[in-house]
């Protein structure tokens, strides 16, 4: 008898082989129309499967992937498989690469593929059931200049399709805008949804807008238990028997050009802007509100916070608030914004710059709000600022220190008699420091703490608190929560306890 050793090599290595990892790449279609979609899957077998990262393929976006995992058991294996798709819908022939899928840290490639795209719909002469067209009313702009988009899906109306599921545009560098619902309308045989959108360009540079995908669904019959019964064989009942089929489409894309804004502006339209004080004579550390209103048709979105440079002087400037509108196909809107300010001296409100360009005029447009001057009652005089204050102070001790100097030169003479009148001067403050160290300060020594402990409502707690909002996070913390109470409805919590306790700590304490 003749043995084959190769036999017995061969059946070792059979499971070996069978454990091996399995990688392969499947298409759902090979040839499609333009607006169609291609889905690609990747299918791995064993256990610690890592799939390639695809964003695109030929420049053409992935619009979606999923993911799902098997488990198997053949003759008492068990088979461990995860699939991946993913879908795109390429307007032009491709080839998808090879990619390397990672099975148990074994790298494998797939084989690449190639997908043929007709320009002319593939189907009977009565045209397709379906279209998803994107449109836009202009193709060459600048950056925040509005761009009407619309978005139609087109179905026949004896296709049967009974749901749509759109999907909502993201193109990077635009903000985007949904203008009020889906319109439905007829377009002989088809059925319409038309969707509008306003799209706001960020950055100057050349884009490419689309393909986006449409996915609808179809009720199909699955086979019923009393097939054979006519009194089952009705829409009631068939509508038990059913399961909805979804079939995806690709909209066209379209080219569109952003040109930068001279003058490094941001804003694109036109606007008027208008600013008011609620008084012109303030008594001294009480506030002021500065109120900015803009009005107009544009990008008011991209209007920042203005933060107005008052010297010497507490600025609490809210935050916006912007309304929006649609009117006569025009995108604009209102800006309002509170600015609060405290001093203890006279002050200006600088005036108050609004720059865009002019969508009419086609140049860039400067407006201007007037200063304000407001006249502090009770406060330091006007020449001599908090800033100056400050000066004198650091000036001080190198004058003095001058002036020690040049006496010391007169006195040296003297220069015992002086360092034992300072050891008795020295001793004795020591003395006294010992003494009274430990008296406590008097109840109500700040007149801040007293008048905290003493207002009635968050409107004088507010006022009180401004000054010293820039000098500790706690603080500025708390008039956040009095603005939110006062202007914005808000139901926050003051404890005047915790504020008495920081003001102790930053202001320094008065002597008796």
């Amino acid at each position: 008898m003749r043995r084959h050793p190769g036999k017995w090599l061969v059946l070792l290595l059979v499971p070996f082989f069978l454990l091996a990892g399995h990688v392969e790449l499947s298409v759902d279609k090979h040839e499609i129309a333009q607006g169609d979609t291609v889905t690609f899957t990747i299918t791995a077998e064993g256990d610690d499967v890592s799939f390639p990262v695809v964003r695109e393929v030929g420049g053409f976006p992935i619009l979606g992937t999923s993911q799902r995992s098997n488990i198997s058991i053949i003759n008492g294996r068990v088979t461990k498989s995860v699939v991946k798709s993913y879908t795109f819908a390429p307007m032009q022939d491709v080839t998808i690469p090879a990619l390397t899928v990672t099975v148990d840290a074994e790298p494998f490639q797939t084989d690449p593929v190639k997908i043929r795209v007709l320009k002319s719909p593939k189907h009977s002469s009565g045209g397709s059931e379906a279209e998803l067209k994107i449109r836009v009313e202009k193709t060459h702009v600048m950056v925040g200049e509005p761009i009407k988009l619309d978005v139609v899906v087109k179905y026949k109306e004896n296709a049967g399709f009974v749901q749509l599921d759109l999907q909502p545009p993201e193109f990077p560098n635009f903000w985007i805008k949904k203008v009020g619902d889906a319109e439905d309308g007829m377009e002989g045989a088809y059925r319409t949804k038309t969707q509008h959108y306003l799209l706001f360009p960020q950055k100057a540079g050349s884009y490419t807008l689309g393909p986006l995908t449409v996915r609808l669904a179809k009720r199909v019959r699955i086979k019923q238990p009393f097939a054979n019964d006519p009194f089952f064989d009705d829409d009631f009942f068939n509508g038990f028997f059913a399961k909805l089929k979804w079939s995806r489409i690709a909209s066209n894309s379209v080219q569109v050009s952003v040109d930068p804004l001279p003058g490094g502006v941001e804003l694109y339209g036109r606007f008027d802007i208008i600013a008011t004080v609620d008084k012109s004579e303030v008594e001294a550390n009480r506030p002021v509100r500065l109120t900015i209103r803009i009005s107009g048709e544009g990008n008011i979105d991209d209007i920042g916070k203005f933060e107005p440079k008052i010297p010497d002087a507490v600025v609490y400037a809210d935050e916006p608030s912007i309304k929006e509108r649609l009117r006569h196909g025009r995108y604009g809107g209102t800006f309002e914004q509170t600015v609060t300010i405290i001093a203890d001296h006279d002050f200006t409100i600088p005036a108050l710059s609004l720059r865009y360009y002019d969508s009419q005029k086609r140049e860039l447009v400067e407006k201007r709000t007037k200063p304000f001057h407001i006249k502090v009652i009770g406060g330091v005089p006007a020449a001599v600022t908090r800033s100056e204050q400050k000066a004198q102070k650091i000036e001080a001790p190198s004058v003095q220190k001058e002036a020690a100097a040049k006496s010391g030169e007169s006195t040296r003479g003297d220069g015992w008699i002086y360092l034992i009148a300072g050891f008795l001067f020295g001793a004795g403050s020591l003395y006294g420091f010992m003494v009274f160290r430990r008296k406590p300060r008097a109840s109500g020594s700040s007149d801040i703490v007293e008048a905290v402990l003493r207002a009635k409502n968050d409107k004088r707690v507010l006022e009180l608190l401004l000054p010293y909002a820039a000098e500790d996070e706690r603080l500025k913390e708390i008039v956040r929560r009095l603005e939110e109470n006062l202007f914005a409805e808000g139901h926050n919590t003051i404890d005047k306890k915790e504020i008495v306790r920081i003001l102790e700590e930053i202001l320094p304490e008065e002597s008796d």
